[in-house]
C-alpha cells in the first residue's frame, strides 16, 4: 500500500531513531527493509498527494478529512489509543524564506507512521526537516510531533524578542517626546503581536480540549507531553498578550499626542482668526465705495487706518491677555 506516495514533498524512514530520507521512487525499496517508523509529508497543492490520502486505508475517515482540508483554521487535537490527529499552527514562509502570517499543518500519526500535510510553505516544518536530514534522531512519531510544535513556539520566542526589541525603542522614542513618531509605525507591530496571541490562545484551548475528560484516550502516546505543550502555550501568550497591551497604550499616547498637537494648531488659528477678525472688518468697511469715509481726503489717510487696525490687534490681544484665554 506504501509502495507509492505521489505528491510527496519529503519523507524519512526511521531506524533506531535515525532516519534516511526517501523519494516517491524510493519509498519501495526502503519499505523492504526493517523500519521503526515514517513520516511522509505532503503538498495539497498537488492533487496526487490528495489521490493518496483518499487511498490510504490506515488513515481514520476524520484523520483524513484534516489531512485533505486546506482550509481548516481551527488548530485542534484529538488523541486516540494509538497516536492522535488534527491541526498545528506554524509560520508560513516564501520562496526567498521569509515568514509570511501564520500557516496551518495537519498530522495524523499511529505507532508506525506519520503523516502531514499543508498548503502553503511552513518555516517550522522545513527546520525539523532540516534537522533531521542533517542527523538528529526522533524515536518514535510522537516526538517529531513534540518536535514540530516546539519549532513553532521558538520561532515565535524570536520573533517576540524581535517585536519587543522594536516596541521598547518606539517606547523611548515617545517618552523623549520626539514628534516624528506616528501611529502608523506602531499598526504592523500591533497586528503582528495580536495575531500571535491568538494562535497562542486557540492551542491553549485545543489542548484543554484534548485533556478534557469528554475527549480523554487513557494512553495515548501525545498524552504525556501535552502538559508541557500546554505551559508553553500558556507562557506565550502571556509574553504576547503583554507585548500587545503595551503597543496598545503606546498607540494611544501617540494618538494623545497628535491630539494634542492638532489641538494646539486649532487654538493658534482660532487666536489669530480672532486677532484679525476686527481689522478685517475695518477695511472692508473703508473699501465701501460710498462717501463719508474718514481719512479719505487726508494725505496720510492710509497709514491712519493701518494704525487703527494695529491698535485693535493689540487691544484684542490685551484682552484676551486678561481673560487669560491666552497664555
Amino acid at each position: 500500500m506504501l509502495e507509492r506516495c505521489a505528491g510527496l514533498i519529503f519523507g524519512f524512514v526511521f531506524h533506531g531513531g535515525r532516519a534516511s530520507r526517501v523519494s516517491d521512487d524510493s519509498l519501495a525499496a526502503h519499505l523492504d527493509h526493517e523500519l521503526d517508523w515514517i513520516w511522509l509529508h505532503l503538498g495539497l497543492a498537488d492533487h496526487r498527494a490528495k489521490r493518496f490520502l483518499e487511498s490510504f486505508d490506515l488513515l481514520p475517515v476524520p484523520a483524513r478529512q484534516l489531512l485533505l482540508a486546506p482550509r481548516e483554521e481551527r488548530i485542534q487535537f484529538h488523541l486516540t489509543a494509538n497516536g492522535a490527529y488534527g491541526v498545528l499552527p506554524d509560520i508560513e514562509r516564501d520562496f526567498a524564506d521569509h515568514s509570511l502570517g501564520t500557516g496551518r499543518l495537519a498530522f495524523w500519526f499511529d505507532a508506525g507512521h506519520l503523516v502531514t500535510s499543508r498548503l502553503h510553505s511552513l518555516r517550522g516544518v522545513e527546520h525539523v526537516h532540516q534537522a533531521v536530514a542533517a542527523g538528529a534522531e526522533l524515536a518514535a512519531p510522537v516526538m517529531a510531533l513534540v518536535r514540530l510544535q516546539e519549532e513553532f513556539v521558538g520561532l515565535v520566542e524570536q520573533r517576540l524578542v524581535v517585536l519587543g526589541s522594536e516596541l521598547a525603542g518606539i517606547e523611548d522614542e515617545v517618552l523623549a517626546d520626539r514628534d516624528h513618531i506616528g501611529r502608523d509605525v506602531l499598526g504592523p507591530l500591533r497586528r503582528e503581536l495580536s495575531r500571535y496571541a491568538r494562535e497562542f490562545s486557540a492551542l491553549r484551548g485545543a489542548i484543554h480540549r484534548a485533556l478534557s475528560a469528554r475527549h480523554l484516550v487513557h494512553g495515548g502516546p501525545l498524552l504525556e507531553h501535552l502538559p508541557l505543550l500546554l505551559q508553553e502555550a500558556e507562557d506565550f501568550e502571556r509574553d504576547a498578550a503583554a507585548l500587545s497591551d503595551r503597543a496598545r497604550l503606546l498607540y494611544e499616547e501617540i494618538g494623545s499626542r497628535i491630539a494634542d498637537r492638532s489641538n494646539r494648531a486649532l487654538s493658534a488659528l482660532t487666536v489669530i482668526s480672532t486677532l484679525l477678525l476686527p481689522p478685517t472688518f475695518l477695511v472692508g468697511a473703508f473699501g465701501m465705495n460710498v462717501g463719508g469715509i474718514p481719512w479719505a481726503q487726508a494725505p496720510h489717510g492710509f497709514w491712519a487706518g493701518l494704525g487703527l487696525c494695529l491698535t485693535l490687534v493689540l487691544g484684542g490681544w490685551a484682552l484676551l491677555r486678561r481673560f487669560r484665554i491666552l497664555p
